[in-house]
């Protein structure tokens, strides 16, 4: 019985103390008067939200703005272009009768070729008969205007050009060099031309003295075409061929009336001489390029037209120009070698010739060059020329040069000779110095 009352004595007691502790924790367990942290960023997140509809609101808003804007500028442009007055397309300029005419008028340019030499003996002996005698070739000690040549040049049409090349020289007699019409770009790559016009023999018989790249011509073209190099009246074709072993074939063919009284006959019913020349170009580098030629011409000899001459002749042309520096450097070389077979009544002749030179660029003014010579005449094997050349070239500008040249000349038929030469040239008009 005593035992029961401490039982209930002990848990009376611990009733009393839960009862009593009961509210301390429930309280200590209350949150504090904020609101929760979840609350908090639900609200943020509408926040954002609705500022981000704002802002799409307003970009969108814009964009429809900048389109009209877009719009309205194109349709005030449309009816701009509406109602401007009609005018000519740009690049076209339309003249008067009256001022027509002055466009119409060709290009015309003048050279002028002065040379004064002197000879070491002044008047060499010759065993040559007098219609043989030289061809041309200076004599004595003296001043001369070389010529005065007029070039006049211009497109006749879309489909043709003229070209006129008249030389007056010193003795005052004027003579027309060249005076050709061609018709260019024409179906397959040719070209064609009628008229008066220095043939395409090798490289330099189409060059006029004042272009040459010495004073003088080189000794095989003044004995085998004459000083005044080989020309003539006919036609002749250019063709640019399809690549066939090089990079650039182009061949060309002539036939003219009237030689050059070497070689072939200038005068008679049957002067005729047929003209070839195959030019064959390769890029060596992106600075050098080289040039291979083979030339053939045919003819009577003789104004009867009973004896043929054969010519063929191989040219060769290297030249070195480094890209952005060809005010400054260059470097050329260049031969040619012609063969004749010539029918006499004696029989047949070959003889042959030829020349190199080379020229270099020493800076933007000076060029220095030399040029070795050998040849046989074309009616005799055993008459033979043959020298050496210095030469000095100071171009002023592209419109005046001067040139020195020192040259020694042995021959087996005359005086052995040692000339100084000096030339000034200078061209006014349009085309400088053309060289044909």
């Amino acid at each position: 019985m005593r035992k029961r009352k401490t039982i209930l004595l002990v848990g009376t007691v611990l009733l009393a103390f839960a009862a009593s502790s009961f509210p301390r924790v429930t309280r200590a367990q209350e949150p504090a008067a904020q609101p929760p942290a979840d609350s908090l960023t639900s609200r943020k997140i509408l926040l954002l939200e609705k500022r981000l509809a704002e802002l799409e609101k307003q970009f969108k808003k814009a964009q429809q703005q900048a389109l009209i804007e877009r719009l309205r500028e194109k349709a005030r442009e449309a009816a701009a272009k509406k109602t401007a007055p009609k005018t000519a397309p740009a690049g076209r300029v339309f003249y008067s009768a009256q001022r027509q005419l002055s466009a119409l008028n060709p290009e015309i340019s003048v050279t002028g070729d002065f040379v004064g030499w002197y000879h070491s003996p002044e008047f060499p002996a010759t065993s040559l008969p007098e219609a043989e005698e030289e061809h041309g070739s200076q004599a004595g000690n003296r001043f001369s205007l070389r010529e005065a040549e007029f070039h006049i040049i211009s497109p006749l049409d879309p489909y043709t050009r003229g070209k006129f090349f008249l030389g007056i020289p010193g003795n005052g007699h004027l003579h027309v060099g060249e005076a050709y019409m061609e018709w260019i770009n024409l179906p397959t790559n040719l070209n064609l031309k009628i008229g008066k016009f220095r043939n395409q023999f090798g490289q330099l018989n189409r060059w006029h003295e004042h272009a040459l790249p010495q004073v003088d011509r080189p000794y095989v073209l003044a004995r085998f075409l004459s000083e005044e190099g080989l020309s003539g009246v006919g036609v002749g074709a250019n063709w640019l061929l399809p690549h066939l072993w090089a990079q650039v074939n182009e061949f060309n063919l002539e036939v003219i009336s009237g030689g050059d009284g070497n070689s072939f006959a200038n005068s008679g019913g049957r002067d005729r001489v047929l003209v070839t020349h195959l030019k064959n170009y390769w890029d060596l580098t992106d600075n050098a390029y080289l040039e291979v030629g083979i030339s053939g011409a045919l003819g009577h000899n003789d104004p009867e037209a009973r004896y043929r001459t054969l010519l063929g002749g191989l040219d060769l042309n290297y030249k070195w120009v480094p890209a952005g520096r060809s005010k400054y450097r260059t470097f050329e070389f260049r031969a040619e070698a012609i063969a004749s077979r010539r029918n006499t009544p004696a029989g047949q002749v070959q003889t042959w010739g030829g020349y190199a030179y080379f020229q270099n660029k020493l800076n933007a003014h000076w060029w220095a060059g030399a040029r070795v010579d050998y040849t046989e005449l074309p009616w005799s094997a055993s008459d033979v020329e043959k020298g050496a050349s210095l030469v000095f070239t100071y171009w002023q500008s592209e419109f005046v040069f001067f040139r020195f040249q020192l040259s020694r000349k042995l021959s087996t038929f005359a005086d052995d000779v040692t000339q100084a030469t000096v030339q000034a040239v200078w061209s006014m008009g349009p085309h400088k110095h053309e060289a044909y």
